[in-house]
């Protein structure tokens, strides 16, 4: 079986997606900055020399809706390229994101862009948005004295396990 990294593994898609991995008998690292294993700072690039040493895959789930994954890709991608051993990436991104004029979908399509450019295998799995963070914006809103709800917006949740078994299935 493969060595696979996965960024973001301890986050609410990572989870599972390491579960998964693990369960069909793939050697996982998962990478955080507090991983007693693998410490990675994705927004620095420390630590990912160490990690990525050897890897053959990485799926790459770590985001960050404050902002930085353009920077932290490009220290992915870096990394990748050092260790030479890496043959496909796994990006995790969202529907729309080529269509959409917020922010965080717009650094997420330069992310899909700089991993195209960076001749790595890849494959981008653009999914939408999980069940539980539909229910937690409406947690929120729920809060206010008078919620909010945007006209002509259409939504088609999905189970983040759906998605885990599809990112999987790509990794492998």
């Amino acid at each position: 079986m493969s060595t696979i990294l996965v960024t973001g593994g301890t986050g609410t898609l990572g989870r599972p997606v390491v579960e998964r991995l693990r369960t069909a008998g793939h050697e996982v690292r998962v990478l955080s900055r507090h991983a007693p294993d693998f410490p990675v700072d994705l927004r620095t690039g420390s630590g990912l020399d160490a990690a990525m040493a050897g890897a053959e895959v990485v799926v790459h789930c770590a985001s960050s809706p404050r902002g930085g994954d353009d920077v932290a890709a490009g220290h992915l991608i870096a990394a990748a390229e050092r260790a030479g051993t890496v043959g496909h990436v796994v990006y995790i991104s969202i529907v729309g994101v080529d269509e959409v004029p917020l922010p965080y979908y717009r650094t997420k399509l330069k992310v899909e862009r700089m991993l195209e450019a960076s001749g790595l295998g890849l494959t981008i799995l653009r999914t939408t948005q999980f069940h539980d963070l539909v229910a937690q914006a409406l947690a929120a809103m729920a809060k206010l004295p008078v919620m909010p709800l945007p006209a002509g917006v259409s939504g088609q949740p999905i189970a983040v396990e759906e998605v885990a078994d599809r990112l999987a299935e790509l990794a492998a």
